[in-house]
Parts: C-alpha cells; structure tokens; sequence
C-alpha cells in the first residue's frame, strides 16, 4: 500500500491494535503487541505485524491494498518467510483490499510454488479481506481506531458524507483533539477513494473535528483569551498608573496598552498552535517532515497561509510539493 494510506493506517493501528485484530477476524487469546518493522529485515514488505502471545505465541501479518499491483501475492509470501525466519514463530498472513479496483483473480486465499526438478510445492494460504462486503454499521460503532473503514464498507457513494458526520460526531464526544484529527483525516482519505475532491474538501469544512485552524478551538480561542489576558493587565497597569499620576489618559492609555499587547501575544500564540497542527496533520499524511520542510513551516507568519497550507495537506504528493506551491 502507497502512500499516504500506509502512514495513516499504521498509526491508528498502533492506537488500537486488538480492536484492528477483530476486524480481520482474529480474538486475540493473548496480549497483543506491534512488532517495529522499521528495524525489521522485512521492512519494505510489510505493512504492518502484531505478535499475539497466547498459549501458543503466533505473528499477524498485514498487507493493506488500495490500487492494482504486482506480484502482491509473491511479496506476501515472501515477508511471511522472513517474519517467521526472524520470529521463529508462526505466521498469518492477511490481505486487505480497500476497493474493488484493487481486487484481482489471482487473490483466492492460496498460493502455490513448485521447485524443480523435485515437484515439490510450497503451498500458502492468506485470508483476504474485501472491506467494501462489511457492514458499515458494526464498524460505526465499534472502536475509534477502525472508523475510517466505514468510508469503504458496503454504503452507497452518496451515503458515505454521513458516514463521515457520524465519524466527526464521536471523535468530538470520545477522543482528544490530536486523536480525533488523525482518525478524521483517515477516514477523509478513505472516503476520497469514493468520493471527489470538491466534496471532500466542502465536507472539511463542516466536521467539527477537522476546523481546529479554523474554529475558536484553535487560534481563535487563543487569540480571544490572549485578548482578555492582554486586557486585564492593561487595566491595571492603567488604573495603576492613574493613581500615581493622577491622570485618567493614564487608564486609556493603558487599556490601549492592554489591547494591542494582546492581539500581539495571541497572534503570536494562535501561529505556534496552527504550526503545530500543520506540522501534525502533514506528519500524518505525508510522513516526518526533514529539517528544511520544519524550517519553513515554523517560519511562516501569516495565519492564513498556515490555513491555505493545511486545506492542501490532502491533496499534496510530499512536503515539497505542499510548500512550492503554497
């Protein structure tokens, strides 16, 4: 699986991997654990491995597929011996196709290997998981982690908006704000398999969960509780200056005072919590940005260039390609 599913999809299986068992079918009998492929000699093969350690300890291989691609199957098999080889434990491999376009004849659950001139054969076995045949209702209202499959289970395409409000709704009742944006912005990647562009980004507009730069949450309520801390200071060191010069410019002049040092300090709070977010939804979507990308993004200044730049998270092919075009 491509980018940026594979980066979205790992974390928010770091974030519950039991209840991502159960939706490929397995009730773990043991605590589960994620194996870190990164320093695996697999790791360009997989996409993601839980180890189950029940009575009888076993490995959980994932391989999640969103677009056609070649030799799937052999790929499988192949970082199914490894991860054995390297565990010493046995292996199940799972296939995920996320979309009928990925579908293939070939993916029926067996894969067979001959090795001349003995006639031998290597036989493997690998369930697979069509996740537009699921019940997207189980999914609704199972965990958190798994929402953002809904977008892709058996609904209409002209279903799938309220799908997403549904989504919005419980990530605004169940999880922190960090939590809710990596789920949200999931789920709008899934849903962008079905649904286009326009729709997804009008629809960005409206989820509670996913206007965090552009609702009050973010720097608006910065900016406002900057304003009303700003303020209050301004009115003493007014009053307190009245008073020692016996003046009433000197209250004017410190509520003046008040003022503008608070649209400074809020501004100046507002662009760090939007950098911040930036920073967060395009690690998400994009993967860890490198130095120079950081650089530029803590260097902007202006909120609403901050703003443009996260609309376009969705639809950027890399950093570079984000802040070229900002």
């Amino acid at each position: 699986m491509h980018k940026p599913f594979d980066i979205t999809m790992k974390t928010l299986m770091d974030y519950d991997p039991v209840a991502w068992l159960r939706f490929f079918g397995i009730d773990p009998d043991g605590p589960v654990s994620v194996v870190n492929t990164e320093v695996s000699t697999v790791k360009s093969d997989v996409d993601k491995v839980f180890k189950i350690d029940g009575p009888v300890p076993r490995m959980i291989h994932i391989e999640n597929q969103s677009t056609p691609g070649e030799n799937t199957i052999e790929r499988m098999f192949r970082a199914n011996v490894l991860i054995a080889g390297e565990a010493r434990l046995p292996v199940l491999s799972i296939l995920t196709l996320l979309r009928p376009s990925a579908d293939s004849s070939e993916f029926n659950g067996e894969y067979s290997r001959s090795i001349d001139p003995f006639g031998l054969v290597t036989l493997f076995r690998y369930p697979v998981i069509r996740v537009w045949n699921l019940d997207a209702e189980a999914i609704l209202n199972g965990s958190p982690a798994i929402l953002p499959m809904a977008a892709l289970a058996n609904v209409a395409d002209e279903a799938v908006p309220n799908v997403l409000r549904r989504i919005d709704n419980r990530m605004i009742h169940e999880t922190d704000s960090s939590t809710a944006s990596t789920i949200m912005v999931t789920s709008l990647l899934m849903a962008g398999l079905r649904i286009g562009r326009l729709e997804i980004e009008d629809l960005m507009r409206r989820l509670s969960s996913m206007n965090l730069l552009q609702e009050s949450s973010f720097y608006q309520m910065l900016l406002e509780e900057g304003e009303k801390k700003g303020v209050q200071k301004g009115l003493e060191e007014g009053r307190q200056e009245g008073r020692q010069e016996g003046r009433q410019e000197g209250i004017e002049e410190g509520l003046e005072k008040g003022r503008q040092q608070a649209i400074e300090e809020g501004l100046q709070k507002g662009l760090v919590a939007a950098r911040e977010m930036l920073l967060s939804l395009g690690e998400t979507l994009l993967g860890t940005p490198d130095s120079a990308a950081r650089s530029k993004i803590e260097s902007i200044d202006d909120l609403e260039r901050l703003k443009r730049l996260a609309r376009r998270v969705l639809s950027a092919k890399g950093w570079d390609d984000l802040l070229t075009k900002s």
